[in-house]
């Protein structure tokens, strides 16, 4: 089952204004007016005046009728952080489509091909991320006001917005070529993020190739020592390890990403390890 229909069978579990709000709130809202088979307005009810409203009207977070606030920043169950995590990517991949000024089908293609093949989506889940991305697209919020909201909803998972980042790049290189203006996007969210220079290179490394690059995956320089550089491999891989992340409530799509990082994260090593016979 996709996420359109967990939020048909389970209510939509959590509001939240500003920018990705009014992104949820205008797909969503328009989905629930075309789809044949409509969930009761009954999980969108104020919890302070139990009025029931369209969710287009609350993308602000507030209760249409009594105003009051009803945005929780909490987010809990899966439907939800899938929910979060497609409108995350659809606004950030957006954005960066317009970075160099315009909206191009080649652009629009290479995000639908990503969210096919990457994640998986089934039919109709690419529709509702189709139209999160073009009520993105149209959103006068800039990027670093988008991204800001993702740290402050998902900043306790910083696994999640180095992902974040790894998937801007994969959908940023999908046409194999990586434009200025998409390097000083990326590098842009990336600082709102919180991501460290070494901590941006390393993921940088992972899709542009460089002499070091092996060592930058590994986030050291070629001047490190052997030791200096098992130990940055050995917290990696702790990092990275796939039970330690389900554990912290990781949402699977980014599983299945730092899976594919650690893949890249052990060739590196073992080039090391070959080159410098340790």
């Amino acid at each position: 089952m996709g996420i359109w229909g967990k939020i048909l069978g389970a209510g939509f579990g959590f509001m939240v204004g500003g920018p990705l709000g009014a992104i949820i709130g205008g797909a969503l809202g328009h989905a629930y007016d075309t789809e044949n088979e409509v969930k009761s307005s009954t999980n969108f009810k104020c919890p302070h005046c139990g009025n029931t409203f369209d969710p287009r009207s609350a993308s602000d977070g507030h209760c249409p009728v009594c105003g009051k606030e009803i945005s929780f920043r909490q987010v809990s169950g899966t439907a939800d952080r899938q929910l979060l995590f497609y409108a995350s990517l659809s606004a950030l991949a957006a954005k960066m489509a317009k970075a160099d000024g315009v909206v191009t089908e080649d652009e629009v293609r290479a995000f639908d091909n990503f969210v096919i093949n990457q994640l998986g989506a089934d039919q109709t889940d690419r529709k509702i991320i189709a139209r999160m991305f073009n009520e993105a697209k149209e959103s006068k919020d800039d990027a670093a006001s988008i991204a800001r909201q993702i740290k402050s909803l998902i900043g306790f998972q910083p696994e999640v917005l180095h992902a974040m980042i790894q998937l801007l790049f994969t959908i940023a290189m999908a046409d194999s070529r990586f434009h200025p203006a998409e390097e000083r996007y990326i590098k842009e969210v990336a600082d709102v993020f919180g991501l460290s220079d070494r901590e941006y290179e390393q993921i940088r490394a992972l899709f542009i190739k460089t002499n070091d690059r092996a060592y930058q995956i590994l986030g050291v320089t070629q001047e490190a020592s052997n030791d200096e550089i098992k130990h940055a491999y050995k917290k990696l891989a702790r990092e990275y390890h796939p039970d330690l992340l389900i554990s912290k409530g990781v949402p699977q799509e980014f599983i299945k990403i730092a899976n594919e990082k650690m893949k890249e994260i052990n060739n590196a090593y073992a080039e090391i390890e070959k080159e410098r016979g340790f």
